[in-house]
């Protein structure tokens, strides 16, 4: 009867073994569950990004080929005349105002 008891006693300590061994593979396959769908929350996060900057590049390269196509000097003469009519406009205002004033 001694040796029943004890393979008994060792067959529930086995039992009891496999249950915690199963406990910790549940945990950890929803684990490996959670991990799996964070990265594909973050490679559809980086997808957009790749996306984006694809776009980004794409229209700096456009905007890179106009001011080309434009010429440097072209830009420059643009831009003076830009600061001129700026300074007219600027300077107008303030002899309107100053007239208005002295009336």
């Amino acid at each position: 009867m001694p040796q029943e008891t004890d393979k008994f006693l060792q067959a529930e300590e086995s039992a009891e073994k496999l249950t915690e061994t199963l406990k910790k593979l549940h945990t950890e396959a929803t684990s490996y569950q959670t991990a799996k769908k964070e990265l594909d929350v973050v490679r559809q996060r980086l997808l957009g990004l790749i996306e984006s900057t694809e776009k980004v590049a794409a229209d700096t390269q456009e905007i890179i080929k106009t001011l080309k196509d434009i010429g440097g000097p072209e830009i420059l003469k643009r831009l003076n005349n830009l600061k001129i009519l700026v300074l007219i406009t600027l300077a107008v205002s303030v002899a309107a105002v100053i007239i208005t004033y002295l009336r």
